[in-house]
């Protein structure tokens, strides 16, 4: 969108959202049942809990000095909002009895969540022009909506249960996940194409998340060639194609 971030706009994000992660990962660990399945990934932030919590803590203190002393005032509202709806989604995914996990696609709730809080600094500094930016965000939610479909698929593809605890909607698009793919590459298309035709900045948004796409269906045609751990990687792996655009973003 053409707008020059302060130092701290992408640090601010990057400690959020580790430590939003360590939460998710800590808890899994501390609230561990015995027909839960934990990854390697859990397993590690278990074994190692008192490192990550004392990491926390520093990391927070830079956080919250960062947001007092360098976030502009409409930043810092929306984020508040943002940091409120990760605090729910914590408590419904985690609570005791686990009934939301009934309603309560954790996978989109991440989409949406991560997707707002990485436009947020863009979207506050451009007040008269985040009409541009919304279908940009709104279709890299759902990128990464499917990144978690994709991570649940790939590794409960390996478990005995397969997804047969997940939401339905989970259930229906991991097994469609190819078709979704292809849909999300056709609108991103679509939607580059008219950002194009009006010179606007925000087309390479949309081409990246066509590549991301496109490797998210290579990626799951060639699974049986990957173990869970390296399949885990290649998922968010997939999510780094705007690297190779910023050599062409206009400064």
């Amino acid at each position: 969108m053409r707008v020059s971030l302060p130092w701290h706009a992408p640090l601010m994000l990057a400690l959020g959202t580790w430590l939003i992660y360590v939460a998710d990962r800590l808890l899994d660990g501390f609230l561990l049942k015995p027909e839960a399945q934990l990854r390697l990934r859990h397993l590690f932030h278990a074994r190692h809990r008192l490192s990550f919590l004392c990491a926390a803590a520093i990391s927070s203190g830079t956080l919250v000095w960062l947001i007092v002393a360098k976030m502009s005032p409409i930043a810092r509202r929306e984020d508040t909002l943002l940091f409120l709806l990760s605090l729910l989604y914590l408590f419904c995914v985690h609570k005791p009895n686990g009934a939301s996990r009934s309603w309560l696609p954790k996978e989109l709730a991440v989409g949406i969540v991560f997707a707002a809080a990485t436009a947020v600094p863009t979207w506050s500094r451009i007040p008269s022009d985040r009409l541009a930016l919304m279908p940009a965000v709104a279709l890299f939610a759902a990128l990464c909506w499917l990144n978690c479909i994709a991570i649940e698929r790939w590794e409960n593809d390996l478990a005995p249960d397969g997804l047969a605890k997940a939401n339905a909607t989970t259930r229906w698009t991991a097994n469609h996940l190819t078709q979704m793919a292809i849909t999300l590459v056709v609108v991103s298309g679509w939607m580059g194409g008219i950002s194009g035709m009006h010179s606007s900045p925000v087309m390479s948004s949309y081409a990246a998340t066509m590549l991301s796409c496109l490797l998210f269906v290579g990626v799951d045609r060639a699974k049986a060639s990957f173990s869970a751990i390296s399949l885990r990687i290649l998922a968010d792996l997939a999510l780094l194609t705007p690297v190779l655009f910023l050599p062409f973003m206009p400064r």
